[in-house]
């Protein structure tokens, strides 16, 4: 490329899209009074590096299932860190080919423009509503200019790709929608992902997690006794099956969104089985149960881990490692070889930003950036709107 696959451009400050951005439900652009939504800059692309992002998640996609096909018919998931009645249930729902909603690969992408896959998020990945609308509704409305808006376009047609996607998964009319009800967050993204499927044709209805219930003959219902034909939850599923009600999961007739069999892809130890599968491939980076397998700096990440927590960096220049949040359970270490993101320098430091490459099932559909201080990416971290330039 004769220009840097990716640059941080600094931009006029604009806090006046802020009010913008809360009618399309964005209320949490400063959490605590940090600000997650970057109002100072943006991620310039080479038109070839937006390519060269929606080819190597074409490229993986395939991969990723080919390596999960692989673990169930070894029938092995002590490295998944799956209880006994997960991993039936995983198994289950692979074996009936249960349809996908969406997806997030996360990448390296150098200046140069080598691509390297991090991780995939498959089953409650972050940061759809300001990747899918806020950034989009931010590069449509802000006058162009070096200091306001630069670029020529945006890689972004994840809501038409999401509401395209919800007839191919074949559910009920009616559709309900579950997050925790403590997170404004995640149900800002819930109710986004609502009106996808309104705009589908579904019709829809949220409840908070813990607001399920179980019926005899109904199976889970809602508190008012509507049986869950088909329910979308952001919520783990190791976290379903740690809870007193998990052992009516393999009891209920609902069709879960995300399914079952997506614990396989969003599983760090998956990442074994891709090295192991596809040895070598220019997009992956080895990785392995054992950190003597690695040569060079690696990262420890644990097999169930969310958000960055609990993640080791051993040989590398500095220590980067994450504390382990209270109350997750346990799970198998995960070796990768330490690749830390590319710096771009700002104003009164250095960011590290990872590309989030959204799917809509098999489909790749846009990029969401989010870039933060140090080189293990966090729930911490900023948001920052990207132009293809």
């Amino acid at each position: 490329m004769a220009r840097p696959a990716i640059e941080r451009v600094a931009l006029l400050r604009n806090d006046a899209f802020l009010p913008r951005a809360e009618a399309l439900g964005f209320g949490f652009h400063s959490p605590d009074g940090r600000e997650y939504w970057a109002r100072d800059a943006c991620y310039a692309l080479a038109p070839e590096a937006a390519a060269a992002l929606e080819a190597a998640a074409r490229e993986l996609a395939p991969m990723l299932d080919a390596a999960a096909d692989a673990v169930v018919r070894r029938g092995d998931y002590g490295a998944f860190g799956f209880t006994d009645r997960l991993a039936a249930l995983v198994e289950a729902s692979h074996r009936a080919g249960e349809p996908s909603l969406y997806g997030r690969f996360d990448f390296r992408l150098d200046p140069g423009g080598g691509i390297k896959m991090f991780e995939f998020n498959a089953e409650t990945p972050a940061a759809l509503l300001e990747a899918a609308v806020v950034q989009l509704a931010w590069f449509e409305e802000t006058p162009p200019g070096p200091d306001t808006r630069p670029g020529t376009d945006q890689w972004n047609r994840i809501d038409d790709a999401l509401v395209a996607r919800w007839p191919a998964l074949g559910l009920p009319h009616r559709i309900h929608f579950a997050a925790e009800r403590d997170r404004a967050d995640e149900i800002a993204q819930v109710a986004y992902l609502m009106a996808t499927a309104q705009a589908a044709g579904h019709a829809t209805a949220f409840l908070p997690v813990d607001d399920i219930s179980w019926a005899e003959g109904r199976g889970f219902t809602d508190p008012h006794g509507v049986p869950l034909d088909a329910c979308f939850k952001l919520y783990p599923w190791d976290w379903l099956d740690a809870e007193e009600g998990g052992r009516l999961l393999p009891l209920g007739r609902t069709r879960w969104i995300e399914p079952a069999r997506r614990m396989l892809q969003a599983n760090k130890a998956i990442l074994v089985t891709l090295w192991e599968m596809f040895p070598g491939h220019p997009l992956l980076l080895p990785a392995s149960l054992d950190r003597a397998a690695i040569d060079g700096p690696a990262i420890g990440k644990p097999a169930l881990g969310l958000e960055g927590h609990g993640m080791r960096v051993e040989g590398a220049d500095r220590d980067v490692s994450t504390e382990v949040a209270e109350g997750l359970p346990p799970s198998p270490i995960i070796w990768q070889q330490w690749a830390p993101l590319p710096g771009h320098a700002m104003p009164d430091g250095v960011a590290y930003p990872v590309m989030g490459v959204w799917m809509a099932g098999e489909e790749p559909c846009g990029l969401g950036i989010r870039e933060g201080d140090d080189l293990v990416t966090t729930l911490e971290d900023r948001f920052v709107p990207h132009v293809v330039l």
